[in-house]
């Protein structure tokens, strides 16, 4: 988890610390029901008075799940799981603050991936019945998203989630050699090896989309049949060490790939458009359905208008955090500075007079809501509007 402090913030500077958190892990985990459980419950607001919020979701009200998991998400639904104790508690909330349902797994089952059988979103979890570090015996188990019920599985899988999506691996097998499951039925996709003795292996799923490297190429496919292909060699891009991003999301309509050292292409999901080639950082504002990347060329914003590499200074140690509502959240060293994403200039990100714990937007909506990262603290920014307090 990373924790920001902000003090006097003008044009969004801040000081920032890392702070981790983990999970307890056993010899073997208890016996408990792993089913779903609907429950229905609006979660009650939030307290953020220690807390300096975007200007974006200040009229919002914000609930805390208890999440300690990275948020994944589809449409209006969130999903991630609180640690602690013997057992993981993943749960589904959607833009209203409603907690859908909430289902078990054993302390170590932190893999889990929202993917989707077409319009469909599933919440992918990971099981095993005999350790709870998830090592052994792994399982794979699909549901709808949006009321618990199950689809599919358990289904065997050769070990912990790989990612990106429904891809499985042992923890010390190479990066490539992955099992990917079709997200539709639960069985593996084109072979049940992972990379396999024609010359295929599996880089990730994306919302039902498979990416493989098979014969020099880089092939997208969906139900069988391929979507897109990129050649290997006439990008100067190595099949040994291109694999997926780390943290690389699954549904926000890009695909990031690092080319081996930490940069890499970034592609549109749906027609493989290369959108940019030798990016480190890549991120989409939901608001404005822009795709914004870091690389060697600075920051690229990416819409329907075409390119616009901004005047901004970004140095190897800039990170890009987060883009959303026009604006762009960058990290150098403790400070955090917020961008304008048309003009590049600095942007009041947060009130120049607020104090505290400074919550940075994490996934978002087309519609503006979304979760927010503050120090070790999960918030979601609802479609509940705060009640007048009369407060200037």
């Amino acid at each position: 988890m990373r924790q920001i402090r902000l003090a006097g913030l003008a044009a969004g500077a801040a000081t920032l610390a890392l702070a981790l958190s983990g999970c307890s892990l056993g010899d073997s985990p208890e016996d408990f029901d792993r089913t779903p459980k609907t429950v229905g419950t609006d979660l009650k607001a939030a307290d953020t008075s220690g807390l300096q919020l975007p200007l974006i979701v200040e009229p919002l009200e914000l609930v805390e799940p208890g999440w300690d998991l990275p948020v994944q998400s589809a449409g209006s639904i969130f999903l991630s799981a609180q640690t602690g104790g013997e057992t993981l508690t993943y749960s589904a909330v959607d833009t209203k603050g409603t907690e859908l349902w909430r289902a078990k797994r054993p302390s170590g089952c932190t893999g889990f991936t929202v993917t989707a059988d077409g319009d469909t979103p599933l919440a992918v979890l990971t099981d095993s019945e005999s350790s709870t570090d998830c090592d052994d015996d792994v399982t794979a188990t699909a549901y709808d998203l949006k009321t618990g019920k199950k689809t599919w599985g358990p289904v065997d899988v050769p070990g912990p989630l790989r990612g990106p999506g429904t891809a499985f691996a042992p923890e010390d097998a190479p990066a490539d050699d992955a099992v990917v499951l079709d997200p539709a039925t639960g069985e593996p996709v084109g072979d049940s090896d992972g990379g396999d003795s024609d010359g295929v292996s599996h880089l990730g799923e994306y919302q039902g989309l498979v990416l493989d490297i098979d014969g020099g190429k880089l092939v997208a496919s969906e139900d069988g049949e391929t979507v897109w292909e990129h050649s290997l060699a006439d990008n100067d891009w190595d099949a040994e060490t291109l694999t997926a991003a780390a943290g690389a999301a699954t549904g926000e309509g890009f695909i990031h790939l690092d080319a081996g050292d930490g940069a890499g292409p970034v592609f549109d999901r749906d027609s493989g458009d290369l959108l940019d080639d030798d990016a480190r950082g890549v991120a989409r504002d939901a608001n404005t359905q822009a795709v914004v990347t870091l690389g060697k060329s600075g920051i690229t914003v990416i819409d329907d208008l075409g390119k616009n590499e901004l005047p901004v200074s970004v140095p190897q140690s800039v990170h890009l955090e987060a883009a959303a509502g026009g604006l762009l959240y960058l990290r150098e060293g403790g400070k955090l500075r917020v961008h304008n994403s048309t003009t590049g200039s600095l942007a009041r990100g947060y009130r120049a007079d607020g104090s505290g714990v400074v919550a940075i937007p994490d996934v978002f909506t087309s519609a503006g809501v979304g979760t927010l990262r503050a120090g070790d603290r999960t918030l979601l920014a609802t479609d509940r509007v705060v009640e007048e307090s009369g407060e200037g």
